[in-house]
């Protein structure tokens, strides 16, 4: 009966056409189980091979150096115009807040100061103080007025915001906006997935609907001396020179929206290699089946990289042999 079962399994071995390109052969066997429909197996052949794989994630566009800009008291909003990822000049009105309450201290103030000034005209030392005195108090209500009304600190972008109307209540201390230099713009990865990065490596940068070559120019990795820092858990993506700056010029929106994507491409050449279902795993081994003429064998192998459904073979196997793609790999027959 085993004799039967062998003839049958090799009657059905055929190789087929090269998988990538590279001359994989896949291949069916059928082997009838006594008592049950047969079982189907694809075969590959081992092989030299290149084989990669390229894989996506969502990175920031942003701007890691800012000025935080909040509210100095609690008031009424009478005008807001900080909205996020609108190019700004230094000195230009982002907020002003409702001031009533204060120009009447200030008003006050003033007549108390004007006449402290004539008393010390012709009083002594002390009346002289005393003007000084009030006029210092003067000049803090009239800075404190003045920062009432919030102004860009220098040309930039807006590149965070607290959004609110006019009339609306705000606290103070709480964030009205924040400027970034335009200059400073970063493309960056924080957190999960930056470990994956290395210092110099290669990667593709998507915005929008443009796609750029881009290198890793700072990572948690050990970076050389020329790099300009690196930072636990921190990537940041260089574009080359100029080339984030016409993205702002002509896609400030996407620049805005805060994101883009980073294509990373890990490749290996000239590896012998197995489709990825060809190697089973018990444990912390792994291992192949393999067909021999009219033997099968399971053999112990080392594997290496898995890249676009093939896996590296480092040990255990050679060029051209043939191995069980899918199935279980379990020889089943009867006496």
């Amino acid at each position: 009966m085993k004799k039967a079962a062998t003839a049958v399994l090799l009657a059905y071995v055929t190789l087929l056409s090269a998988c990538s390109g590279k001359g994989n052969k896949d291949a069916e066997i059928q082997l009838p189980i006594y008592g049950a429909e047969a079982v189907r197996y694809e075969i590959a052949e081992a092989q030299y091979m290149d084989i990669s794989e390229t894989q996506s994630m969502g990175v920031t566009i942003g701007y890691p150096y800012a000025v935080y800009l909040t509210y100095p008291a609690d008031a009424l909003v009478m005008s807001f115009n900080a909205l996020k990822g609108r190019a700004v000049t230094e000195g230009e009105i982002l907020a002003e807040l409702d001031s009533t309450g204060l120009d009447y201290d200030i008003s006050n103030q003033q007549t108390i100061v004007n006449a402290a000034y004539q008393t010390s005209l012709t009083g002594g030392r002390a009346a002289q103080l005393q003007y000084e005195i009030e006029q210092m108090k003067l000049d803090m209500l009239l800075a404190e007025k003045d920062s009432y009304t919030i102004k860009a600190p220098f040309d930039g972008i807006i590149s965070q915001t607290q959004a609110v109307t006019e009339g609306s209540e705000v606290t103070a201390g709480t964030l009205c906006c924040a400027v970034s230099e335009l200059s400073k713009t970063e493309i960056y990865l924080e957190g999960g997935g930056a470990s994956q990065f290395r210092y110099g490596q290669k990667v593709k940068i998507k915005v929008d609907n443009d796609m750029y070559d881009a290198v890793v120019a700072q990572a948690p990795d050990q970076a050389p001396a020329t790099a300009y820092g690196s930072s636990a858990g921190r990537v940041v993506f260089d574009l080359g020179d100029g080339v984030m700056d016409k993205i702002i010029e002509e896609n400030a929106m996407a620049v805005a929206a805060g994101w883009a994507t980073v294509y990373v491409t890990t490749e290996r050449k000239n590896v012998l290699a197995v489709p990825d279902s060809a190697v089973k795993t018990s444990g912390s081994d792994s291992f192949v089946t393999l067909l021999d003429g009219e033997e099968r064998y399971k053999l112990k192998v080392t594997t290496g990289a898995s890249l676009g459904g093939y896996t590296e073979i480092l040990n255990g196997i050679s060029e051209g042999d043939i191995v069980i793609a899918e199935g279980s790999g379990i020889f089943t027959g009867t006496e």
